[in-house]
């Protein structure tokens, strides 16, 4: 059987794992130990880490199905890079600090095929009310320099 190259450019699952307690006094407080990978089955993908990767236990934090898994693993590996961490058996770990860890995670929504991208009613009832509000005081701005001013003639006399 010869060896073939697997071609990840195609539909697949973005993950996010965190090593648990991995660093610090307050584990995950301050840094945490993150890996961004690809697979086509979140599970098998674990399995395979266990014994693969180092002993720790991992918490899938987010994962997300994407129409190209290179391409947006890429993306994501290239925004981090700075944060790899060099290990032997993997180049997908990264030590992230709070403020880079929230920017994954608003990675990861933006990157979400399945992410329901409709807009929520209370969204569109409050920019019909704003609307309406905007209308009415433009309207009634709009009728005071339009009307006729009405007021009375106050003579001057000179004393």
């Amino acid at each position: 059987m010869t060896w073939q190259q697997r071609n990840d450019s195609v539909p697949g699952w973005i993950y996010l794992l965190e090593a648990e307690g991995f660093h610090g006094v307050l584990p995950g407080v301050y840094l945490r130990r993150c890996k961004i990978g690809l697979t086509r089955s979140v599970e098998n993908r674990l399995d395979t880490l266990h014994s693969s990767q180092p002993p720790c236990n991992y918490k899938v934090v987010r994962a997300i199905y994407v129409a190209d898994m290179a391409a947006i693993e890429d993306a994501l590996h290239r925004q981090f890079k700075h944060r790899n961490v060099k290990l032997k058996k993997s180049r997908e770990w990264h030590d992230l600090y709070p403020h880079q860890y929230a920017m994954v995670l608003w990675m990861f929504n933006r990157y979400d095929s399945k992410r329901n991208h409709t807009i929520s009613p209370r969204v569109i009832a409050g920019g019909l009310v704003a609307l309406l509000g905007l209308g009415l005081l433009i309207g009634y701005g709009l009728r005071e320099s339009a009307a006729p001013q009405n007021q009375p003639q106050v003579e001057k006399r000179k004393f």
